[in-house]
This record gives C-alpha cells, structure tokens and sequence, in this order.
C-alpha cells in the first residue's frame, strides 16, 4: 500500500465513528427498545384499543 493510503485509512475511521447522527440513531433506537420491553415486562398492552 502507499503511504497516503496508509495515512488516510485512519481520517476515515474517525470520521465514520464521530458522525453524531448514526450515534444519535442508535441511542433512540436502543431507548425504545428498552422502553419496549419495559411495558411487555410490565404487562402494559398499547394496542389493546386497535382490534
């Protein structure tokens, strides 16, 4: 490899990782999920009125 690939591998590393939408992303994903399975555990039905 060349050395200005092998010095702009990195550059692209950090920028995929400090991109705070993807992280943003992934935190609401996460969030709901918990708060999902919250309620399931809880035994709290949000659909009921929808049949």
């Amino acid at each position: 490899m060349s050395m200005i690939s092998l010095a702009a591998m990195p550059a692209v590393v950090e920028t995929r990782f400090s991109d705070s939408s993807f992280k943003t992303i992934l935190l609401l994903c996460c969030t709901g999920l918990v708060a999902s399975f919250g309620l399931m555990a809880y035994g709290i039905d949000l659909g009921a009125g929808l049949v």
